[in-house]
């Protein structure tokens, strides 16, 4: 949703048993888990 746009406000407004250390918690869940991968270019052929 934060990729989205969203604020953390907004998505509080819209999931009102959350809190803003739920939200926070989630954004270091994702950072640990996508924290160690690698991206690498897809050639294609008219690039090579």
């Amino acid at each position: 949703m934060l990729g989205a746009g969203d604020t953390i406000e907004t998505i509080l407004e819209g999931y009102p048993w959350l809190e803003v250390e739920d939200v926070r918690a989630c954004l270091v869940y994702a950072r640990r888990v996508v924290g160690h991968e690698r991206i690498e270019p897809l050639l294609i052929e008219s690039e090579r």
